[in-house]
C-alpha cells in the first residue's frame, strides 16, 4: 500500500480533506490527523482503514502540520482549544507523535491535547514519553476482556489484550487522564460491557461507551445488530443504575463548546478550476487544490499535475468534495 508524504513541497494544503490535516466542526475542538496508517483490521471500523477500498495512506510532515495548526487556531480566534489527535487509522503509528504533542503543548491557546488509540503499539517507555510530551487525555479503544473475542474484533492475531490492560494501568500512574471508549456491538460484545465498566471503576477512570454506527465505506461487523439511539441510551441508563457510574457523556462534560467555524472558501454548486496533486483516499478519486484548500474529486482519473474543472458538491465542516465536469 502506497504512502503519500504530505510536505510543504507537496503543495497540498491541510484544510479540506477528511483523511488528513485539520478538521474544524465549529467547536473549540480541532481534530488533527497526521496519518491514516493502521496496524489493526477492526471488524467494525467506521473508516475501513486498510487497503480494501483505500489505495493509499497519507502521512503529514510534522513541521508542516504544526504550522497549519497554528494558522487554523488564528482563524478560530479561540483561547481554549482542545487538540484531538485522531486518525482514519491509528495515531500512535505516526513516527513524529512525540514531537507533535511537545510542540502543540507550547501553544498558549491549546489547553488540552487528547488522543484516540487502540493501545497495541504502546509500551511503558512510550507511555512515559507521551506523558512527558504533555498528552492530557488518552481515549483507549478496548471492546472486550475476552482474549479470543478481542482478537476477533480487532482483526488481528497479534492483538494482545493483556498488553492493552497493562497499558491502561500504566497510564493511570501518569498525569494522563484515561478514558475507556468501547463500542457497544449488540449481539456481539453485550456481555463484555459490564466487565469493562467494572474495569473503569477499578481504575477510577471514565468510560465513554460508543454507539455502533456504519456508513457507506465502513467495515461492518456481520454479527452486530444496529440499535437506535433510544435503545442505546436506555441501556446506558440501566448500566448507570446497576453500577452507580456515569456513562452518558456529552460535549459539555469535556468542555467542548460551539465557536465560530473557519469561513468556507467555496459554495456547493460552484464551478472552479483545480490542480490535481495526488491519488485520492478512495478508488477513482484524486486530490486537488485551489485557493489554498484541498479537496477530493470523485469519479476522477486525471493525471497528477493536470488542471481540471470541477463542481463543488459538498462543503460540510470545511471538508470539500468535488466532481469533475
Amino acid at each position: 500500500m502506497d504512502i503519500v508524504k504530505i510536505t510543504r513541497e507537496s503543495g497540498i494544503p491541510l484544510l479540506g480533506h477528511i483523511a488528513f490535516g485539520i478538521l474544524d466542526r465549529g467547536s473549540n475542538l480541532l481534530q488533527v490527523r497526521a496519518t491514516t496508517v493502521c496496524n489493526l483490521h477492526c471488524t467494525f471500523c467506521s473508516t475501513a482503514a486498510g487497503p480494501e477500498i483505500h489505495p493509499v495512506n497519507y502521512e503529514v510532515e510534522v513541521n508542516y502540520l504544526l504550522d497549519w495548526t497554528k494558522e487554523v487556531i488564528k482563524l478560530k480566534d479561540c483561547k481554549d482549544i482542545e487538540i484531538n489527535l485522531d486518525s482514519m487509522g491509528e495515531p500512535t503509528a505516526y513516527p513524529d507523535l512525540i514531537k507533535l504533542i511537545t510542540e502543540l503543548k507550547k501553544l498558549k491557546e491549546v489547553k488540552i491535547i487528547s488522543m484516540q488509540t487502540n493501545g497495541s503499539l504502546l509500551n511503558e517507555e512510550k507511555v512515559k514519553a507521551l506523558a512527558e510530551a504533555g498528552l492530557d487525555r488518552m481515549n483507549l479503544s478496548i471492546h472486550s476482556l475476552n482474549e479470543n473475542l478481542a482478537k476477533q474484533l480487532m482483526g488481528s492475531e497479534y492483538y494482545t489484550l493483556k498488553q492493552v490492560e497493562t497499558l491502561a494501568r500504566l497510564v493511570k500512574k501518569t498525569k494522563i487522564e484515561l478514558n475507556l471508549t468501547p463500542v457497544l456491538l449488540p449481539k456481539v460484545n453485550d456481555e463484555e460491557l459490564p466487565k469493562l465498566i467494572q474495569l473503569a471503576k477499578e481504575l477510577d477512570c471514565k468510560i465513554s461507551i460508543q454507539k455502533y454506527e456504519f456508513y457507506k465505506y465502513s467495515r461492518k461487523e456481520k454479527k452486530a445488530k444496529l440499535q437506535n439511539w433510544y435503545k442505546f441510551y436506555k441501556q446506558l441508563e440501566a448500566w448507570e443504575k446497576e453500577f452507580k457510574i456515569k456513562l452518558k457523556y456529552g460535549p459539555l462534560d469535556f468542555k467542548i463548546r460551539r465557536v465560530k467555524k473557519i469561513p468556507l472558501l467555496f459554495e456547493r454548486g460552484e464551478h472552479i478550476q483545480v490542480e490535481v496533486k495526488a491519488k485520492g483516499w478512495l478508488k477513482n478519486e484524486m486530490i486537488a487544490v485551489a485557493k489554498n484548500r484541498v479537496m477530493s474529486v470523485v469519479d476522477c482519473t486525471a493525471s497528477i499535475g493536470e488542471r481540471i474543472k470541477v463542481k463543488i458538491i459538498e462543503t460540510k465542516n470545511s471538508i470539500y468534495l468535488a466532481k469533475k465536469i
